[in-house]
């Protein structure tokens, strides 16, 4: 999961059409495979990827997005809440079925 941190607006930018992300990994402990680790993500904590935490992305990667408190620093743990992930959801189904969500 990502936290977009920054967006270029303008042409003459180098990232124009990108967004600087910050990139969260899940916090589980016990699991062996990634298959378990990822199975109900949605109701995981994350924290941040002190390993690769953060670089440009195109903007069309993104399925879907959503404003945060502002006080979330490195060291916190977030959740997606019940809305978010179900917005989420339905973005991901739309792309995998070739079509888009409202």
């Amino acid at each position: 999961m990502g936290r977009a941190k920054n967006e270029v607006k303008h042409q003459e930018n180098e990232n124009y059409r990108k967004v600087y992300v910050q990139w969260w990994v899940l916090v589980r402990t016990g699991v062996e495979n990634d298959e378990e680790l990822c199975h109900n993500c949605w109701l995981s904590k994350w924290k941040s990827n002190h390993v690769d935490p953060k670089q440009w992305v195109e903007i069309f990667c993104i399925a879907f997005s959503f404003s945060t408190k502002s006080n979330i620093i490195i060291h916190s743990m977030i959740s997606i809440n019940a809305t978010h992930a179900f917005k989420a959801k339905v973005n991901l189904d739309a792309i995998n079925n070739n079509s888009y969500a409202l």
